[in-house]
């Protein structure tokens, strides 16, 4: 694992370098005169990820401890955006999403029964639901974004505030110049039992006729290279994660469900190519390490959880189709 670790490390360090080399070759204003198609947002995709095989554990006064070989855990992914309003300067739209996440454990190196494991691999885990999205440009330079969703997130197609979430995220964004916009906003969700209300940051920065720095904060950090209009390469540091309610009798004695909550940081490398001028392919590859694994009441966190898990480092491998607005259609 550490080497895959640091060939990863080594390759976003390469591509930090030659941008730099490249910045200081090419001089401001030349850098202004350059016309590109920018990079279009994903309003549809299929894709499918897969973590290579890790090893858990599990601590819990409860329920003792076990340790278990992870030798599966992929996720399908269907996102389906569907314009309902695009006019002058307003866009409405809906986007529909389905996940389904599945685990096989081997048990070989630990015989004894660990109700949490059979679970995992008993169940299917499901993420359904919707979002609507409100975008109005305000002049040539700001842009507000509203988004608000609802879904079910969990082993049982069952809608209660255990098994749901719901979020709202407003955004203000500006273009200062032709290189730089700048935007911020605030998340507001309750989450399967848990409110939270954070802020976001973004800061996008066109370093180079073929380089450009994306930051969405807390959450992404990417550089992303053009090598032609049908070609990109980005190298990104990202938080993902998942969170489900679990229906167990024997894990909750009163039956009223618990949370599996996962978080990692991904440090990868994407390669996105176009097939159709809104049709594109994508290949993501790299490291990831968990942050925190932990089954919790609802609305509890890790500090008071039934079963504290930790999972070893692994390598991820996302294949994905998606669908992109037309450049006609993007550039208006």
């Amino acid at each position: 694992m550490k080497k895959i670790f640091s060939t990863v490390f080594i390759l976003q360090l390469f591509c930090f370098a030659v941008v730099n080399a490249q910045v200081e070759k090419e001089e401001a204003p030349e850098l202004d005169k350059v016309i590109a198609i920018p990079y279009r947002p994903k309003i549809a995709e299929f894709s499918y990820n897969t973590l290579g095989e890790y090893n858990t554990y599990c601590t819990s006064d409860e329920f003792g401890n076990s340790s278990s070989e992870v030798e599966r855990d992929s996720q399908l992914k269907l996102r389906l955006g569907i314009p309902l309003v695009m006019k002058d300067s307003k866009l409405f739209g809906i986007q529909l999403k389905y996940d389904r996440h599945n685990f096989v454990l081997d048990f070989e190196d630990s015989p004894e029964h660990y109700e949490l494991y059979d679970h995992i691999e008993r169940r299917s885990f499901t993420s359904l639901g919707a979002r609507f999205l409100f975008q109005k440009s305000l002049d040539d330079t700001r842009e507000l974004t509203v988004i608000a969703g609802g879904e079910i997130k969990s082993d049982e197609i069952v809608l209660n505030k255990n098994t749901g979430k719901y979020y709202t995220h407003i955004a203000y964004s500006k273009q200062l110049n032709k290189r730089t916009k700048i935007g911020a906003g605030l998340m507001m969700s309750y989450t399967l039992g848990r409110a939270q209300v954070y802020p976001l940051v973004s800061y996008e920065r066109r370093l180079s006729s073929k380089w450009t720095l994306d930051l969405n904060l807390p959450k992404q950090a990417a550089l992303r290279y053009r090598a032609n209009e049908k070609f990109y390469i980005t190298a990104s540091t990202e938080v993902k994660g998942w969170r489900y309610a679990v229906n167990n009798a024997v894990l909750s004695e009163e039956n009223h469900g618990l949370t599996l909550r996962k978080s990692d940081i991904n440090f990868g490398l994407s390669f996105e190519h176009e097939v159709h001028d809104w049709l594109w392919l994508g290949l993501d590859m790299g490291l990831s390490k968990n942050l925190r694994y932990f089954l919790a009441e609802p609305g509890d966190g890790r500090k008071d959880a039934v079963i504290d898990l930790t999972a070893d480092d692994t390598p991820y491998v996302k294949f994905g189709l998606f669908i992109v607005p037309p450049k006609k259609m993007y550039l208006k």
